[in-house]
């Protein structure tokens, strides 16, 4: 049996494009990103543009920004791959990347505590109550 060497992981990359930029040349970052990804036997889901929006905070003296959105299947090997690429980017001004699998598993976890919390309260609920009507008899 062979088993992968990198396990492949869903990310969400995100990253911010300098307003100033074209359509056009953020459609060539993004078809350049992809190239890399899927030459790395990497797969792209989606990749949205979000279009402009307001930032937060100021960013190199920015105050919009226009946000593109990648979500792939990959390896931890593309992940910092794409991450050095958007740091010498001029044209990016921020990015963060978010690995998915990660947060499925945490949003898990806590449905199944709040679950537990949920019985252990209800049980607890009905055991005063019959207390309480067992001492009315």
């Amino acid at each position: 049996v062979l088993l992968p060497i990198f396990e492949m992981r869903k990310y969400e990359v995100m990253f911010i494009v300098n307003p100033n930029v074209t359509e056009e040349e953020i459609d060539k970052i993004n078809s350049q990103l992809e190239g890399v990804i899927t030459a790395a036997g990497c797969q792209v889901e989606k990749i949205e543009k979000l279009g402009k929006r307001r930032l937060a905070y100021m960013v190199d003296k920015f105050r919009d920004g226009s946000y593109v959105l990648f979500v792939i299947d990959g390896n931890g090997a593309i992940i910092k791959e794409l991450e050095r690429r958007l740091r010498v980017m001029d044209a990016v001004i921020k990015y963060i990347t978010v690995r998915m699998d990660d947060d499925l598993k945490r949003l898990e976890k806590i449905k199944a505590h709040r679950q537990k919390r949920a019985v252990r309260r209800s049980s607890g609920q009905r055991a005063v109550a019959v207390e309480e009507s067992a001492e009315e008899f």
